[in-house]
């Protein structure tokens, strides 16, 4: 019954949230929500109940259910930035953190951390945590940044009731907030005018697709390839989040096994680069000599292994310090438009050890 009575609880709330139902609607009658959900008379009152007292609904007695006016945030001396991101735990997000929170702390600003896993579901979650919540601003790394961001209408109602945003690695195609970005495009160009540059005529290309960043430098890599105008066997190898990313080693793997197999790859992050160096050297594949190899985002991951890969560097830590800095603006200054203050990181690859020159 605990499965049913959240699918309930965390549906309604969802409705309230998103929009689908305004201030002093009427919800479906416990009937009408019984038979939708499949559900007894009594979750649904437990729902409806739990609701109540969260301030999301109220109940006129013999008259139904009514989405509940707004609820003020509580006074408070202490403010409170919300920070979103597909993932907090790996990778660089540590580093883009702490940056954030080294300047929220100096001005005795509290931080609230969530992750959405890259998960539309857990994204719409937590933003409706959030709508109740006495935060005075967010950043946020929105989900499957590459299509349109399923969530946006929750973030425009966040904006509507005063909350300023600000998005970092990806901007929103409709809402016109501040963004932080990388010129992921130049740097998927970057790093594959430099493996030409080094006599490679065979490369592949792995790129993540449901995320802006990856979708750029994939376009640069391709930009590339089309500006050099010169004999070259290009393929691309794409993946999303989920299953395709998580059989990344398998399919890795059956491209090693092959003996027209590339001789350099740009990889979406580093972290895929270093899966595909550990392959490698497991099917005795030698990294450069035999397999040249470029990240992205120049993290801890990239000198980690014996070898320094050559990475395109991402700000990270310059990122979160920025976005913290005007996020502390915007509340400051809640009526001024502050889009003009967005930043474009320009990229700079990192030069390791991993690509050779195969005229040398």
């Amino acid at each position: 019954m605990e499965k049913k009575y959240q699918t309930v609880t965390d549906t309604i709330q969802r409705w309230i949230t998103s929009g689908q139902y305004h201030e002093n609607d009427k919800l479906p009658t416990e009937s009408e929500l019984m038979a939708q959900f499949d559900v007894s008379r009594h979750t649904v009152r437990k729902a409806l109940g739990d609701l109540e007292s969260d301030g999301y609904v109220y109940r006129v007695q013999g008259g139904g259910t009514y989405v509940a006016e707004r609820r003020l945030k509580p006074v408070s001396t202490m403010q409170s930035v919300a920070v979103m991101a597909t993932h907090i735990n790996d990778y660089i997000f540590p580093a883009i953190i702490s940056g954030i929170e080294r300047v929220l702390s100096a001005q005795s600003v509290s931080l609230m951390l969530s992750s959405t896993e890259n998960s539309e579901e857990l994204e719409a979650k937590n933003l409706s945590k959030l709508m109740n919540s006495a935060i005075d601003g967010l950043i946020v790394e929105p989900t499957r940044s590459a299509f349109t961001v399923k969530n946006e209408a929750m973030y425009a109602q966040l904006a509507q009731s005063h909350v300023p945003i600000v998005t970092m690695n990806a901007r929103f195609k409709d809402l016109q907030v501040p963004y932080f970005v990388m010129d992921d495009f130049e740097g998927g160009k970057m790093a594959t005018e430099y493996v030409l540059q080094h006599h490679h005529t065979h490369v592949m290309g792995i790129f993540k697709t449901d995320d802006q960043q990856g979708v750029d430098r994939m376009n640069g890599y391709v930009y590339a390839l089309q500006k050099a105008n010169q004999p070259t066997v290009a393929t691309t190898f794409l993946y999303q989040s989920g299953k395709s990313e998580n059989n990344m080693g398998d399919r890795l793997r059956k491209l090693f096994a092959q003996t027209d197999r590339p001789t350099a790859m740009i990889c979406y992050n580093d972290k895929i680069a270093v899966l595909a160096y550990n392959i490698a050297q497991t099917m005795g594949i030698q990294v450069p000599e035999q397999l040249s190899i470029i990240g992205f985002d120049n993290s801890s991951l990239a000198s980690s292994y014996g070898l320094h890969l050559t990475s395109v560097n991402h700000p990270k830590a310059n990122m979160g310090r920025d976005a913290a800095e005007l996020i502390l603006r915007m509340i400051q200054n809640p009526t001024k438009d502050f889009l003009s203050d967005s930043k474009t990181y320009t990229p700079e690859l990192v030069i390791g050890e991993s690509v050779v020159d195969l005229k040398q």
